[in-house]
């Protein structure tokens, strides 16, 4: 492992921190970044390496099917029930919720994909109305609170392609007035 990558602070056992955030991937890692960049003092608990650039294989066999840096079923079961007085059961083999256990979790392998929801996506039942059994139900937030923030993370993490290629695309904010958030 490079140590040159490694930035974090140490903290002795009885140091007293502001938060503690249990896993490093995408939504750990962002609010562990952000809470320490507004001045707290953030303890991350990742399970897994840190790996730099040369630690990883392009081996997929490894990764993807014998749990190379992801959790293994055998090792680390996983049970689940679908009413509080049945025994929780282990699902069947390839049914289990499968995430990467190395530090930035598994936004070290995932495919790259940016979704936006679109401006109807959070007022749907006021458009369409009401489905019966369910609890069908509008956002309390619009799409355009969102919207800076979705600018915001694309930015942060380098998101890059043709913005407006869809027809269907939602409108965004241009990237540098994220950087205001």
């Amino acid at each position: 492992m490079d140590a040159s990558i490694v930035t974090a602070r140490l903290f002795k056992l009885g140091d007293v921190v502001d938060f503690v955030v249990v896993g490093s991937g995408a939504a750990g890692g962002v609010m562990a970044r952000e809470l320490s960049q507004s001045g707290f003092t953030v303890i991350v608990l990742e399970q897994g390496p840190r790996f730099g650039p040369a630690d990883f294989e392009h081996d997929e066999l490894k990764y993807s099917f014998l749990n190379g840096i992801t959790n293994s079923p055998q090792y680390s079961p996983q049970t689940f029930r679908d009413d509080p007085g049945r025994v929780a059961q282990r699902p069947h083999l390839g049914n289990s919720v499968v995430y990467a256990r190395l530090v930035g979790g598994s936004s070290n392998h995932f495919t790259a994909n940016y979704w936006r929801l679109h401006e109807i996506d959070f007022h749907e039942r006021s458009v369409l109305g009401s489905i019966a059994g369910t609890g069908f139900a509008d956002w309390p937030i619009s799409y355009q609170e969102l919207e800076p923030y979705y600018t915001k993370v694309e930015w942060e993490v380098g998101v890059s392609g043709l913005a407006y290629a869809s027809p269907r695309r939602a409108w965004r904010t241009p990237a540098a007035w994220s950087a205001s958030i």
